[in-house]
């Protein structure tokens, strides 16, 4: 029963994960402000995901030029 437990809350994290990580493709591909981008990134961060890895993640994702906009984000905030 512990197994399923962990399962789930692995399952959740991982989809949570997803999720806000869709929200900042879908934030940058919208030009939203940046206060607005860099909450999103906030939440990113909080997630584990280091500064490169978002910008990799956001350039294949979205473009070169948002991985640039997130790269000058990180280093305001």
């Amino acid at each position: 029963m512990e197994d399923e437990d962990n399962t789930s809350l692995t399952t959740a994290k991982t989809l949570w994960t997803e999720t806000i990580l869709e929200v900042l493709y879908q934030s940058l591909k919208a030009n939203k402000p940046d206060d607005a981008i860099k909450d999103v990134l906030r939440e990113v961060r909080e997630k584990g995901f280091k500064p490169n890895e978002i910008c990799e993640k956001v350039e294949k994702k979205v473009d070169k030029l948002a991985s640039t906009r997130v790269r000058g984000l990180m280093q305001i905030s």
